[in-house]
């Protein structure tokens, strides 16, 4: 379990996170949603170690996160950026063997083992890479590099995932497939996840608490129906909304109000 504890996080004299708490419990997904400059990214860089809180605690599996190494974090903890940073040209399928290299027992090439080819294999078909395995991850569009950097995550086996911003790029089937992804991850593997997204219906639909964050602090926590409020959702986004039940899920439907509407 992945908790943090009134986690204060500041760049500079400017506060960017202030006093957030946040448990990742096993087989539960969680959303953190907010406008631009909540603090959502900056939380999630935080809690895999990325950035040092000012105040606050980062506990994994009941010890300080600060008393892993880099090397034990990543076998715990993978995180899919909003952005792959490919220095190099690979393909599609080494890029996500990568994923592998913290299990390693040596350095160097030829490291990997017949194990860690048939994970990377399982994860490009779950994220439908099959055939761009021989692509290089340059000449891919934005939303397939997104489904590989999932795909990379995946392949480590974490525990723990934490996602900036997975849909981004993506169109609405592929979307769904990311997310459906996640939660069928967390459900057969006891993953634990944690995405930051701008979308509150995926969010809605596929968690099983959401933190609602505005200006660094937390505003809300707790399940969709509690924190997916008309009131709380003005609140943060200063618009006003219509909740529903969605007609087949029944979680909650979100649909802003324009004033050429009222």
């Amino acid at each position: 379990m992945l908790e943090a504890t009134n986690i204060t996080v500041k760049y500079g004299a400017r506060p960017a996170v202030s006093g957030v708490s946040l448990s990742l419990a096993p087989s539960e997904v969680t959303t953190i949603i907010g406008p631009n400059g909540a603090g959502k990214s900056t939380m999630l860089r935080t809690l895999n170690g990325g950035i040092a809180p000012a105040a606050g605690q980062i506990t994994l599996d009941g010890r300080s996160l600060n008393s892993y190494s880099r090397r034990a974090i990543a076998k715990r903890i993978a995180v899919v950026a909003q952005e792959a940073d490919l220095r190099f040209p690979v393909t599609v399928f080494e890029f996500v063997l990568g994923g592998r290299y913290a299990w390693a027992s040596s350095a160097g090439w030829g490291w990997e083992t017949s194990h860690d080819v048939e994970v990377a294999r399982q994860v490009l078909k779950e994220t439908q890479l099959e055939e761009l395995s021989d692509r290089l991850m340059t000449e891919l569009s934005g939303g397939e590099r997104q489904r590989a950097v999932l795909a990379r995550a995946l392949a480590t086996e974490a525990g723990i995932l934490l996602l900036d911003e997975p849909t981004a790029n993506l169109d609405l089937a592929h979307q769904a497939m990311i997310l459906s992804l996640v939660r069928k991850r967390c459900d057969s593997h006891g993953t634990s996840a944690l995405v930051v997204t701008h979308d509150i219906n995926l969010a809605a639909e596929f968690s099983n608490h959401v933190l609602l964050m505005k200006e660094g602090r937390s505003i809300a926590v707790g399940s969709p129906d509690e924190v997916l409020t008309p009131s709380l959702l003005k609140q943060v986004f200063a618009v006003d909304v219509l909740v529903d039940a969605h007609p087949v899920s029944g979680v909650p439907r979100i649909t802003p109000v324009h004033e050429a509407f009222r």
